[in-house]
């Protein structure tokens, strides 16, 4: 017995001294369980609560290139699980429409334009300018009435919309700018787009090479 214990002291003391030692050069200590991984992409708070919380995190989505801001960005959108649901619709523009149709190569133009083909915009958006931070603004549209409550639970918004890359080398990059006329519901205790209808922005046009629309982009996301 007398051999069996003095053989483990020399032990633990090693270990005790390799620990302090460790712990004076600044080494993280060997026991301390490891840190746990940080989540991939960045959070976003959804909130649908009022028709300016919705577009909010429209904009923030668009804004976040991520799984997050994805799956924020379509869950905006009015799902249809009933009969009686209203469903997402998205009605083009009609020129935009016609230029793209006539582009070689192109494939069919969906309309309405439901919320399962909505499901690749954000990856399209995201693709226009990969490496740069982005911002997404919807603005009140100056060119249209004001908006209107058509029944208790769905009002008509006008918007503008506008999508900014802000590269580290240059000046603010307009790349999307358009119109929209949005239907917007309550149901389940919260709000939902359940109608956009695009407009292309006169300013630039249909056949702007840099500035696209929602129509344009929509389509490019097939």
């Amino acid at each position: 017995m007398t051999r069996t214990h003095a053989l483990r002291i020399p032990g633990v003391a090693a270990l005790a001294m390799l620990v302090f030692v460790l712990l004076l050069g600044g080494c993280t200590n060997p026991f301390k369980p490891a840190d746990p991984e940080p989540p991939s992409g960045d959070a976003i708070i959804e909130d649908f609560s009022s028709i300016e919380n919705l577009l909010s995190t429209v904009e923030t989505a668009i804004a976040t290139r991520s799984t997050s801001g994805a799956n924020a960005y379509i869950h905006a959108f009015a799902d249809s699980t009933t009969a009686s649901d209203r469903a997402f619709r998205a009605y083009h523009d009609p020129a935009v429409k016609a230029a793209w149709l006539s582009l070689p190569g192109a494939g069919s133009a969906p309309e309405p334009w439901l919320r399962q083909n909505e499901l690749g915009v954000h990856s399209e958006l995201s693709r226009i300018r990969p490496n740069d931070p982005y911002v997404f603004l919807f603005r009140p549209d100056p060119l249209s009435e004001n908006d209107a409550d058509i029944s208790a639970d769905v009002k008509l918004i006008h918007r503008k919309y506008v999508l900014k890359a802000k590269p580290a080398s240059s000046d603010t990059v307009l790349i999307v700018s358009g119109f929209a006329d949005i239907l917007v519901q309550r149901a389940n205790g919260r709000y939902s787009i359940f109608e956009w209808r695009d407009r292309v922005d006169p300013q630039y046009g249909v056949n702007s090479v840099d500035v696209k629309s929602f129509t344009y982009e929509r389509l490019e996301s097939q």
